[in-house]
């Protein structure tokens, strides 16, 4: 029967979907180093590398502090100030990848 088909599709690529989504790009320490400019600014918060650039004129702490930690590894300091819920939400909007495993600041 049909239905059963479909049902059958759904239920598989539901599986499969992870296995064929995009990997996220992995970057070096000193990649990411060179990004801690007003008009280019990333930051590690735990090992993942989000560009913060458009973001830091509504960050509600003010951009001064996003800027000041451009380029870095900003787990500790996220962490003193944010809930694990606040990566969650911003996560798909600005996560552009990861640090590599060897990586180190």
């Amino acid at each position: 029967l049909p239905w059963r088909s479909v049902k059958l599709c759904r239920c598989l690529m539901s599986h499969l979907t992870p296995y064929y989504a995009p990997q996220s790009k992995v970057y070096t320490v000193a990649e990411v180093k060179k990004h801690n400019k007003e008009d280019d600014c990333w930051i590690i918060i735990n090992g993942g590398v989000y560009d913060v650039t458009k973001f830091a004129k509504f960050h509600p702490g003010g951009k001064k502090i996003l800027l000041k930690e451009g380029g870095k590894d900003s787990s500790k300091k996220f962490k003193m100030f944010h809930g694990p819920h606040v990566l969650k939400k911003y996560n798909k909007k600005l996560k552009i990848g990861t640090v590599g495993p060897r990586a180190k600041l």
